[in-house]
Order: C-alpha cells, then sequence, then structure tokens
C-alpha cells in the first residue's frame, strides 16, 4: 500500500520557483541572494524585543508571526539552493 507523503509549503514554493523539475543552479544562486532588507531586520528586531516585554499589540504579534514564517521558509529554500550548488558540483 503506498503511503502518502507530506507536502510542505517549501515544496509547493520549490515547484513554483522551478515548475520543471529540480532547482537549477541559476535558480539556486538567486534564492541564496534573497534577504530582507535592513528596515525589515530592524523592525523584526523591533518587534522581537518589544515582544520579551509583552508589549505587542494583535496586529504586531501577527506582524511578527508573519516575518518568522517567511524566514523559516527562506531558510529551508537557501538550505535546498546550497545542496543543489553542492551536488552539482560534484556532479560536474
Amino acid at each position: 500500500m503506498p503511503t502518502a507523503s507530506i507536502v510542505s509549503e517549501a515544496d509547493i514554493w520549490e515547484r513554483i520557483i522551478h515548475p520543471h523539475g529540480p532547482i537549477s543552479k541559476g535558480a539556486a544562486h538567486r534564492i541564496l541572494d534573497l534577504s530582507f532588507s535592513d528596515e525589515d531586520r530592524a523592525r523584526m528586531r523591533d518587534l522581537a524585543e518589544r515582544n520579551r516585554r509583552g508589549a505587542l499589540s494583535d496586529d504586531e504579534e501577527a506582524e511578527l508571526d508573519h516575518f518568522c514564517r517567511v524566514g523559516t521558509f527562506l531558510s529551508i529554500l537557501k538550505v535546498r539552493a546550497r545542496r543543489v550548488l553542492k551536488s552539482r558540483t560534484r556532479d560536474e
């Protein structure tokens, strides 16, 4: 009996970014170039500090959660991109 595999948000985004199979070397390099802006990093630091003090509004808590989810997803994509580049370097 076949088992169903769990599809993550990262799996879905990976298919959107590179719909025709594995991530290409060029796409992997572009993924590694993605990052938060200086303004977003400053906002995240401010929200995180105020969260530690318990001083966030509901909207700010939601904003911090969004930053965390995007950051986690970006980290997963970058790990996958590094693996692609590492494996392609060995194969070449």
